[in-house]
């Protein structure tokens, strides 16, 4: 009988490629209603979805200090008109009144604190920014969900609460804004987007390293069975 024969060091080296790969460190974050806030530098890809709305809006990512709104540092969608045709479909806006692209990355520095910010126009008039993050405004209402699609137009989500936080490193989320503070209808669908972290380079070359590794060592594996007898 032929004995299996261990190649020395191999399948230790598969087994720590591979926790490098899969298991990587978990970073402390904040994404939500409280605020955003990584531990380490993370970049997070925003993609647009759609508006409903006869404002014209902008959104943008902000500083926080002390609790306080700093200042804007990014732009990360810009409509060139409130909606894609008037009131059709419930003034409905997709991709092609942006200006510019659909999709945008922004990188969130180590420490520091932000918000996501929705500015919008009527007719020329500013009407008041809503942020995603609640203590910001006004009465300390809830303006943003996270991790739902907001609603149907005209159709109250009665149970935003229940959408204050989301995991960015899972998978995308949605995130949708209320434009109006009091007076709107709730259904959080005047501006949505989703958002997704990317993973670190590192990360993603461990992963392919674990899987490379352990392909390997199973190929070896079902050769030697076959050379049992």
């Amino acid at each position: 009988m032929t004995q299996h024969k261990l190649i020395p060091g191999l399948t230790a080296a598969v087994a720590a490629t591979a926790m490098l790969g899969v298991a990587a460190p978990a970073q402390a974050f904040m994404f939500g209603t409280d605020g955003i806030s990584f531990e380490k530098d993370t970049e997070v890809r925003f993609n647009f979805s759609q508006t409903h709305g006869a404002f014209t809006s902008a959104l943008k990512v902000f500083e926080v200090n002390s609790n306080s709104l700093g200042s804007a540092v990014a732009t990360l969608f810009q409509e060139a008109n409130g909606s894609d045709n008037g009131s059709a479909n419930g003034f409905l806006g997709t991709a092609s009144n942006l200006v510019g692209s659909a999709t945008q990355s922004f990188t969130f520095l180590a420490g520091k604190v932000y918000t996501l910010g929705l500015t919008s126009t009527y007719n020329g008039n500013n009407i008041t920014p809503v942020y995603s993050t609640s203590s910001l405004n006004r009465n300390g209402s809830q303006q943003t969900v996270f991790g739902s699609g907001g609603n149907p137009e005209a159709v109250a989500l009665s149970n935003a609460g229940d959408f204050s936080a989301a995991d960015p490193f899972g998978g995308p989320i949605s995130l949708s804004f209320e434009d109006i503070i009091g007076g709107g209808d709730n259904d959080f669908n005047d501006f949505t987007v989703t958002a997704e972290a990317v993973p670190e380079p590192f990360t993603i070359g461990g992963m392919a390293l674990g899987a490379a590794g352990l392909a390997i060592a199973r190929r070896r594996r079902n050769k030697q069975s076959g050379e049992i007898s």
